[in-house]
């Protein structure tokens, strides 16, 4: 079956094959030139994604997270595909036109960045396939540069002074004793001290992090 010229100006087609008669082929093609949607005829990858980001539920900048690499990314390079046609081939070309149109541009994208893109991609198809549209997610299969988590440095006094000086700090730094105990001291009547209290002594992860802010508010307006 022909589809629309593809993006770059080339021949789109889809195929299938395996049929026993000649009826069993018609049928298939009845059901590929049947109005697209989310379950039936014809998905792009654009539709699928479209309908994904509208029925996702979960923490507010999660989805914002999501609908940015759908508007910025995914739904550019991809859209036109159809999604059962999608392959390792597709994405590899995707991300190695992204970061070349980044250099170019001179705000390279770094490894972390590329495999957060992936990872939005492979969710979205993880849905697809558990709904039974695809049989493989190509997303798990790409490769891509392994990203290295930042060292964490010690927030030192010299460190602090390079930082007044000229502005430039360590990707992550962490406290001293002395500098989080002078900061607990200082936001001692803030109404989320508790918060902040148990995430310094506990080192809870990021997600623990707002959860605690959010109940720690709740309970300080409450008690108002």
């Amino acid at each position: 079956m022909e589809l629309p010229v593809g993006p770059d100006g080339r021949r789109r087609r889809v195929r299938r094959g395996g049929f026993t008669t000649r009826k069993a082929a018609e049928e298939a093609l009845i059901q590929l030139r049947a109005p697209s949607g989310p379950g039936r005829g014809l998905v792009t990858v654009g539709e699928w994604l479209t309908h994904w980001l509208a029925t996702r539920t979960g923490a507010a900048s999660t989805i914002s997270g999501y609908a940015s690499h759908v508007r910025l990314y995914l739904a550019p390079y991809l859209g036109a595909v159809v999604l059962t046609e999608l392959s390792v081939s597709h994405l590899q070309a995707m991300f190695a036109r992204i970061a070349r149109e980044h250099q170019a541009r001179g705000t390279p994208l770094t490894a972390a960045t590329l495999n957060r893109i992936r990872a939005t991609l492979r969710t979205a198809l993880n849905a697809a396939l558990g709904r039974g549209l695809i049989s493989d997610n190509p997303a798990a299969r790409v490769e891509l540069p392994a990203a290295r988590r930042p060292r964490a440095v010690v927030w030192t006094a010299a460190r602090v002074e390079h930082w007044k000086r000229t502005g430039e700090r360590p990707a992550v730094a962490v406290w001293t004793v002395a500098q989080t105990a002078e900061f607990l001291d200082a936001i001692g009547d803030h109404r989320l001290y508790a918060a902040y209290h148990l995430i310094a002594l506990r080192g809870l992860r990021r997600g623990r992090q707002r959860g605690c802010a959010g109940a720690t508010w709740t309970w300080s307006k409450a008690s108002r």
